[in-house]
């Protein structure tokens, strides 16, 4: 139990948005309450179907714990929930399917103390069930001040890869002064349709700097070497789950096709649901998209990560050809300027390409494709640090303290 005095302004407020994933919010909210730094409130909002989460929430007795069931909300509503009744001097938003390092918080809390910085982001690590924990290859030599526009134009020329330090679920700590801000002017911090990138955008808007960090406090937590938790993964593999998801958000869709920087509609692809959220809190907040990037620029960007995004999903197994045909008669509608240089670009891709290619034809027979399954588990098992459970992989890795 803690010894923080509930009457207390907590230093962090930290928010668990949760949709019927019992079996993990255990853990999480274990990796919490573990924390040797103790000056936080733990706010759960509920928005499950069934009363499984209720009955793991019952079996903690916390004063700091603060239970709000929702139900039935969009994602972004129920992120804006907890944060909108949240009291502490710092936010962190940790979806369920994310887990907290040992010493996150105390390290978080000592860098704010001493270089007063309103927002950090981190990459994260993994843990692949049963019980393999791979760490990022991300992992930077120095922790390092970035300029919002800098991570702006990465966002707007599609770069998924750089994502990673912009201020999002799992990977950021930002100032509460920063949220009402935001909140001041837009109501709520996250938007439809992805609270995520939203999210992010707003802050980026609302702060000229970002300290990114070397070191990664949080873990991703993965169903297998295959899948994942989320949306991301169904519409990666087009299960029904993604298509009921698109039919969901279909006037969201409809209404974010007007944004000509997309210019495929209907989103066939992951990186138009980041692109047209980033976009929409542009427009939110009146600023052209220019100041970052060129148009031109953002287009070449655009059909060279959505190719790349075709390649890798072909990698998983899954039938592109629609896609691409969608990407080839976009494209030939461009200008020579923009078909040339995406052109040029994809040339860099050729051996991908092919790559791609043959583990798609692996992957769509059903002989060749378990047989690759028994490969993989065999080269797996020899990745990454082994461990009975999350839990002992979290008393074994340790963050550094904190170093002026």
């Amino acid at each position: 139990m803690s010894n923080f005095h509930q009457d207390s302004v907590p230093f962090f407020s930290i928010v668990i948005p949760t949709r019927d994933r019992s079996d993990l919010i255990e853990g999480l909210i274990w990796s919490i309450l573990e924390q040797s730094f103790q000056e936080f409130e733990l706010i759960v909002c509920d928005n499950s179907n069934n009363g499984l989460t209720q009955e793991v929430l019952s079996n903690f007795e916390d004063d700091r714990i603060v239970n709000i069931t929702t139900g039935n909300l969009e994602m972004s509503e129920n992120y804006n929930v907890g944060i909108n009744a949240s009291s502490g001097k710092y936010l962190m938003c940790i979806s369920d399917k994310g887990f907290l390092k040992q010493g996150a918080l105390r390290f978080l809390y000592d860098l704010i103390i001493n270089e007063k910085h309103q927002c950090i982001t981190w990459a994260l690590d993994n843990f692949v069930y049963p019980g393999t924990f791979v760490e990022s290859s991300a992992q930077k030599k120095e922790s390092r001040l970035l300029e919002s526009s800098y991570i702006l134009k990465f966002m707007l020329g599609a770069d998924y890869r750089n994502y990673e330090f912009a201020p999002m679920h799992c990977t950021s700590c930002i100032s509460m002064k920063l949220v009402s801000d935001i909140r001041s002017k837009h109501i709520n911090l996250c938007q439809a349709q992805n609270p995520d990138y939203t999210m992010a955008a707003q802050i980026l808007l609302a702060t000229s700097n970002v300290y990114n960090l070397k070191q990664n406090l949080a873990i991703l937590r993965n169903v297998s070497t295959k899948d994942g938790y989320g949306t991301g993964h169904s519409l990666a593999k087009k299960t029904t789950e993604s298509r009921q998801f698109l039919k969901d958000h279909s006037k969201w869709i409809e209404y974010t096709n007007k944004f000509s920087d997309v210019p495929i509609k209907d989103c066939p692809f992951i990186i138009d649901l980041m692109l047209k959220d980033t976009y929409k809190v542009l427009e939110d907040n009146e600023i052209n998209p220019d100041i970052y990037l060129s148009k031109t620029e953002r287009l070449i960007c655009y059909y060279f990560f959505a190719y790349e995004e075709i390649l890798w999903r072909k990698r998983l197994g899954v039938n592109m050809d629609y896609e691409y045909n969608l990407w080839l008669e976009a494209l030939n509608k461009e200008n020579e300027h923009i078909k040339n240089k995406v052109k040029e670009r994809k040339k860099s891709l050729l051996f991908i390409s092919i790559s791609s290619h043959f583990k798609y034809l692996v992957k769509s027979n059903w002989i060749t494709a378990y047989l690759l399954d028994i490969y993989r588990s065999i080269r797996y098992s020899k990745t990454g640090k082994k461990y009975n459970d999350i839990k002992d992989c979290y008393r074994e890795n340790v963050i550094e303290n904190y170093i002026n």
